[in-house]
């Protein structure tokens, strides 16, 4: 406030103006506001002082706007009209704060397993709003320790000590390969030997995904140094539609689900498996709306496993 007079001015002083104008009655407007009549023209009082001229004409019968009384009505009304639009805009907007939950998680994730979640999730407590920020597991475990996140769900990138990782569901690594393709019309079982030799497309260095398969032991080397390498899932897709190669992903990952062109097929000897958990910081307590997603997707790991054939996705042992 840049004035003496705004300084000294107090929302009961303009509260109190407005009653009296509206009542035409000092009685009536002290009865609407809950206080006493020397109270309310206690206030009229030092409100007229402050602004320093006469507001209402007062007679034995009624109260009367006086021509400034008249003028500062509409004005006054708005204010209060507005510091009440501004607390209650504060209000909702600080309501809406606590009802949202920030969820970094993998795209494939965010994909295939978390919108039945939050089809579900709402149904319980539909005040929620649930914000997915997709990114690799390296970023979910950033953006949950910098607190851009609430919780994450990713693969495991560095077992960081501020971080607490609750095991959750984990997916097969199988081959993922053109629907033309030889392996992809084999009756019998695939194991990683097929793939010994075949052109081969992998994913990035800094994915959950190429830390898996790089470290996967008694794997082909055309698995563990592909011929070509994309940032993408989109590329990798392109990259098998084409022909040019096959790729082992995970089962959640695995683009055959937008493709008809494509296909995923289990591998074993060894069977290889992404650990997927839920990431939460360890010295950063969650919400309680958070604190309720996390747990129910907690519950949801055998129903959300069970929507995917052959055991390729399975709960974890304390996922549910």
């Amino acid at each position: 406030m840049k004035t003496k007079i705004a300084r000294n001015l107090s929302l009961k002083q303009f509260r109190a103006f407005v009653a009296v104008a509206r009542c035409g009655s000092f009685s009536r407007a002290a009865q609407n506001l809950a206080v006493s009549q020397p109270a309310l023209t206690l206030s009229i009082q030092q409100f007229e002082e402050i602004i320093g001229v006469s507001l209402l004409k007062r007679t034995t019968r009624s109260v009367e706007l006086t021509a400034q009384g008249q003028e500062l009505l509409p004005k006054a009304e708005k204010i209060l009209d507005d510091v009440e639009a501004s607390v209650l805009s504060v209000r909702a907007s600080a309501q809406d704060q606590l009802n949202q939950v920030r969820v970094a998680v993998l795209p494939s994730a965010a994909v295939r397993i978390l919108p039945p979640a939050m089809r579900g999730f709402a149904a319980e407590m539909p005040q929620a709003k649930i914000h997915l920020q997709d990114d690799n597991a390296r970023g979910v475990e950033a953006q949950v320790l910098e607190g851009r996140a609430d919780f994450g769900l990713s693969s495991s990138w560095s077992d960081d000590p501020r971080l607490t990782y609750l095991p959750f569901l984990r997916d097969q690594v199988g081959l993922i390969c053109r629907n033309t393709q030889e392996l992809a019309r084999r009756t019998e079982p695939l194991t990683w030997d097929c793939l010994d030799g075949l052109p081969s497309a992998g994913m990035a260095e800094d994915t959950g995904v190429s830390r898996l398969t790089k470290a996967g032991e008694g794997l082909p080397a055309s698995v563990t140094s592909p011929d070509f390498t994309v940032l993408t899932m989109a590329a990798l897709a392109g990259l098998i539609e084409s022909g040019e190669a096959v790729s082992a992903v995970p089962a959640l990952a695995a683009p055959d689900y937008l493709n008809p062109a494509l296909v995923y097929r289990s591998l074993s000897a060894p069977t290889l498996y992404r650990e997927l958990q839920l990431v939460v910081a360890k010295d950063r307590p969650l919400s309680s709306v958070a604190q309720s997603f996390l747990e129910y997707l907690q519950g949801q790991a055998r129903q959300i496993s069970a929507r995917f054939p052959n055991r390729t996705v399975e709960a974890s042992v304390t996922g549910g």
